[in-house]
């Protein structure tokens, strides 16, 4: 018999990059492995944020000569629902190869939250 928790945990994965196509490349590989696995998952995008700076060209005050820069941060939010221990070390096993094979432009920050009442 599988050991089932008083309430479920929620677990939260949440990706950041600046580069797109990584990004992109990153959400399919990460969707293919969880729904290879039949896991219950629920995603989340984010709107994109810019940042937008605008510095002057020239040493002096020529306002016609501005170079204007942006910068783009793509993010996404991944949240399970743990019900059993099984499905709890199986999932950190996958997290635990996901963190390994991560490329160098993206952020990976897990959260878990024990004893959750959750309306999900």
């Amino acid at each position: 018999m599988i050991k089932q928790y008083q309430y479920p945990i929620l677990l939260t994965l949440k990706l950041t990059s600046g580069n797109k196509i990584i990004f992109q490349n990153y959400q399919i590989k990460i969707q293919r492995i969880f729904n290879k696995n039949q896991f219950n998952i629920q995603q989340y995008n984010f709107p994109t944020q810019y940042h937008r700076f605008s510095i002057l060209r020239s040493p002096h005050v020529y306002k016609k000569s501005i170079e204007t820069f942006e910068t783009r941060v793509y993010s996404s939010q991944y949240k399970f629902i743990i019900y059993n221990y099984s499905t709890y070390f199986q999932l950190f096993h996958i997290l635990k190869f996901l963190t390994k094979n991560i490329p160098s432009s993206i952020n990976l920050t897990i959260k878990l939250s024990n004893n959750v009442k959750t309306n999900i």
